[in-house]
């Protein structure tokens, strides 16, 4: 499966531009991208923001993020220098509370361990009204249903604001409510 994390064969299955879409990825936002691999998604996201905005990629694995870094400097990304590559656990977050407009996951929420504990703390981060957006992909072997997203969402304290794509490919998209 390595080779196709960042393969065209995967971005003509599960399109970036959708995923930026129904996550409601804007310009002049911050975003944590939570698991960004060897970076698949986060150049994509990073042009989607803008120089006004940034995308922090966060990933436990040094070697993922070596491999973003090796791609950062790749002839092609030359023009991005609005990602900003972290070592860290989604169970300890490294910002201040309420100061990210979004967070977002792509075939991530599965493969970890404490869904709860993630939770907490991104809505710890989170603006008031900021997004967690969740996207999965049935070919990945932790996929699960649309309606477990959900369900680990809301019971995280997140409201619902919507499901994109369909059974194969998906975001399920949350709000930080007002009432924390």
């Amino acid at each position: 499966m390595g080779r196709f994390l960042d393969s065209n064969h995967r971005r003509r299955l599960q399109p970036p531009y959708k995923i930026i879409q129904a996550s409601g990825i804007k310009k002049g936002i911050k975003a944590l991208e939570i698991g960004c691999g060897n970076g698949a998604f986060t150049t994509f996201v990073a042009r989607a923001v803008g120089n006004d905005g940034i995308v922090y990629a966060l990933d436990i694995q040094p070697k993922m993020l070596e491999q973003l870094k090796n791609k950062l400097n790749r002839a092609e990304n030359k023009d991005i220098g609005n990602i900003m590559p972290l070592l860290a656990s989604a169970y300890d977050l490294p910002f201040p509370d309420d100061s990210l407009d979004i967070v977002y996951m792509v075939s991530v929420f599965q493969e970890i361990p404490d869904k709860n504990k993630t939770l907490k703390e991104i809505k710890r981060v989170l603006k008031t009204g900021g997004i967690l957006s969740i996207s999965e992909f049935f070919i990945d072997p932790d996929y699960p249903f649309r309606s477990t997203t959900v369900k680990q969402g809301t019971k995280g304290g997140f409201e619902f604001d919507g499901v994109f794509g369909n059974f194969w490919n998906y975001t399920v998209r949350f709000l930080k409510p007002v009432d924390n």
